[in-house]
């Protein structure tokens, strides 16, 4: 039998490996075939829907009555102006969620930001993560990336009745699938080449900058050299690349290329000549750089180029200090999915300019890690909010070829409405811990500044309407401060509920994105309950927990143990309500989520949560009890907010922070004690395009929006 040469035998086995890798990509992505059209396509008016992601109701009514949002105030008059219920929990993904299927997370599976994952560790709760494998540095199967979403959105649905869908920035859509005819760009969910939601770097040359993950999942990388060297020699972060081997915490490493800082005069004006992946801008000191394109190489067999793009603001000159946004997914060259049609992201950065793809945008991690400051914050709100809207108008306008008419639905989700509030509700709140009369901002409104920029965009969108076109305003859920923070494992652990074997150290999100296991200090075998998430409490339930001790018939007075208890939670630092309404009470609600939730034929599935805590105005959920950290045999339960994100809503009860709905038309109240829903929009935009609401189960009921279509 003859031999095969030596080069054969070696690269034989590895163009197999990487072809079984290729086909395992491929499986589940063929093309899908573009709908017949609707009969009456060129006839039924157009449905939009705007979503302003976080936009208070109560505030809403406070900036009308102020004058401050004119195009809103007169939409409000002429047509309809209500609240809209959140969901439980009323954070945005599931609320989002809600919105886009109609249903209860029940049934759409999106319970949280953060999933319980294998042995109870926190992981991605909007997409699932597969490692890829390998054999050595060979590849034998592609990181795998799905949605979590497990039911059908209004968007597809509609596209599949054959209809004309824009949908851009949608949550949830990542990795975005063939969609024929549609036009769709994905939002929420949607991450950096890191795999993260916004592993930003920041740079400096400060004395004793220590290397390592900050809290909200920033690089700090220290500038060596003199205090007033002319150039530094570092590194740009980028793709996890498991080929490397394991991170010193036992994650992933992640690929790096060569990046140059050399301080410089152009014009007069002091700033920073970045020289990376062959371009050189000069940058500024206080000003943000154009976006650079980047390629990063992993070091497989063969080696993979992942394309990327990245911009940054110089922060100061003396001490020297760069932050460096995301890296994110180029969308001129997409390593995953982000658009469809493929070519859309392409068109759209040559048409519109360069924007940003990841789902969360806006650099609240930096704002608080106290490396981006507070006019720099809203300054690119604003001008996240600008790009959309260019994009959006055109997009409206486009009519594709062979149809008579531009698209018949319309969604855009702008999510900078939210970020203003999670970032400066401190300049509302006098009574915050943050409050300071002296902040960059002070004697200005920023969240006023966006919403005012909110009610521009509603302007120019109402003057592409036809009149029998409908306008939905709608947004996830509403807002309040947050002054305590309330760190509910310790809380468990103080109670008898959750046993550690060591104090729990506190954890960043860096890890959290990069697989690394992480320190477990919790006791498995005595823990009957623990939180994870925004909110969520688990049962360490026996037969469907791999750890789980509590036997079934236990499980019930156990949670309306827990619940009790709760409900009577009192912050031990006030005695009474503040001036502010703020009180010792910090739980409005704990709910028992299988009496609430509704289920699909197989029941719930093993990841739901068990509990839901609603809290009261003023409280919400620990960072560190989000992420299962923390916690000791000592500890407070209470602690003030102490950082720049300052409202909030996530694990708040979903009474107390209602959204908006705007309509063009005449919308009745709703019955009493019946009010709107965020699933309502999804069988409101389903009953316009004549789709059989069946589906929905009855969980959601279109909005009697006058001269709506009800047969068709």
């Amino acid at each position: 039998m003859r031999r095969l040469p030596l080069f054969l035998a070696v690269l034989l086995p590895l163009a197999v490996l990487n072809l079984c890798m290729f086909r395992e990509a491929l499986q589940g992505s063929l093309p899908a075939r573009e709908p017949a059209a609707a009969k009456d396509l060129d006839r039924i008016p157009r449905m939009v829907v705007l979503v302003f992601d976080g936009v208070d109701f109560r505030l809403a009514q406070e900036y009308i009555a102020a004058g401050k949002m004119p195009h809103l105030e007169d939409l409000a008059a002429t047509g309809a102006f209500h609240s809209l219920r959140s969901e439980v929990p009323p954070e945005s993904p599931v609320a989002l969620a809600s919105m886009l299927t109609g249903v209860n997370p029940g049934r759409h599976q999106i319970y949280d930001f953060v999933f319980r994952g294998p042995r109870n560790r926190p992981a991605n709760g909007m997409v699932a993560v597969e490692r890829a494998r390998l054999i050595g540095r060979v590849p034998v199967r592609a990181p795998r990336v799905t949605s979590r979403l497990s039911f059908p959105t209004f968007t597809d649905r509609v596209w599949e009745a054959g209809y004309s869908v824009l949908s851009l920035r949608q949550p949830l859509l990542f990795p975005v699938q063939d969609r024929p005819g549609a036009r769709m760009t994905s939002g929420l969910g949607t991450p950096d080449i890191a795999g993260s939601a916004g592993f930003y770097t920041i740079y400096s040359n400060r004395l004793r900058f220590e290397p390592g993950y900050t809290i909200f999942g920033g690089m700090r990388i220290p500038l060596e050299g003199a205090a007033g060297a002319p150039a530094y020699e570092t590194w740009l972060p980028g793709p996890q690349d498991p080929s490397l081997g394991p991170a010193p915490n036992g994650g992933n490493q992640r690929a790096h290329i060569p990046m140059r800082f050399e301080r410089a005069t152009e014009n007069g004006k002091l700033g920073v000549r970045v020289t990376l992946s062959g371009h050189t801008q000069f940058v500024g000191a206080g000003e943000r750089s154009d976006f650079f394109s980047v390629t990063f190489l992993l070091n497989t067999i063969p080696r993979r180029a992942v394309p990327g793009v990245v911009r940054m603001e110089v922060r100061g000159l003396n001490p020297l200090e760069v932050l460096v946004d995301p890296v994110q997914i180029d969308p001129r060259d997409a390593y995953f999915p982000i658009s469809t049609p493929a070519s859309m992201g392409a068109a759209l950065w040559l048409l519109d300019g360069p924007f940003e793809t990841v789902g969360w945008q806006e650099q609240t991690f930096a704002l608080n890690d106290r490396f981006q400051d507070d006019k720099g914050f809203l300054r690119d709100l604003l001008q996240d909010m600008d790009r959309g809207v260019v994009t959006l108008m055109r997009e409206m306008r486009r009519v594709r070829e062979g149809h008579t008419k531009s698209p018949r639905l319309v969604f855009y989700t702008f999510t900078a409405t939210d970020r203003a509030c999670h970032g400066f509700w401190r300049y509302r709140d006098k009574g915050h811990p943050e409050h300071d009369p002296n902040a960059q901002l002070a004697g200005t409104d920023p969240i006023g500044t966006v919403f005012e920029r909110m009610d521009e965009i509603v302007g120019r969108v109402r003057t592409t309407l036809d009149d029998d076109d409908t306008l939905m305003i709608v947004s996830d859920h509403g807002f309040m401060t947050w002054r305590w923070e309330v760190h509910v494992n310790q809380w468990l652990v103080d109670n008898g509920y959750l046993t550690l074997t060591q104090d729990a150290e506190r954890k960043s999100l860096g890890p959290f994105f990069t697989f690394a296991e992480g320190q477990d200090a919790v006791d498995w075998t005595k823990t009957r309950a623990f939180a994870l998430g925004l909110g969520q409490i688990y049962i360490n339930l026996e037969g469907r927990d791999e750890t789980g001790i509590v036997k079934a018939s236990e499980k019930r007075a156990l949670m309306l143990e827990i619940q009790q208890k709760l409900e009577a939670l009192t912050n031990p630092y006030l005695t009474e309500v503040d001036k502010d309404g703020i009180g010792p009470k910090a739980v409005h609600e704990v709910l028992i989520l299988e009496d609430v939730y509704t289920f699909g034929p197989g029941g719930p599935a093993p990841h739901v949560p068990d509990l839901q805590i609603g809290f009261e105005e003023g409280y919400r959920i620990s960072w560190q009890t989000a992420l299962l950290g923390g916690m000791g045999s000592k500890g407070h339960v209470f602690a003030k907010n102490r950082v720049p994100w300052s409202g909030d809503h996530c694990s708040t009860s979903c009474s107390l922070v209602p959204g908006i709905l705007f309509v063009n038309k005449k919308v009745p109240a709703a019955p009493e004690g019946q009010p709107y829903t965020v699933r309502d929009v999804a069988a409101t935009v389903m009953r316009h395009f004549g789709i059989d609401l069946a589906p929905l189960h009855g969980e959601s009921r279109p909005i009697p929006i006058e001269g709506a279509r009800r047969e068709r």
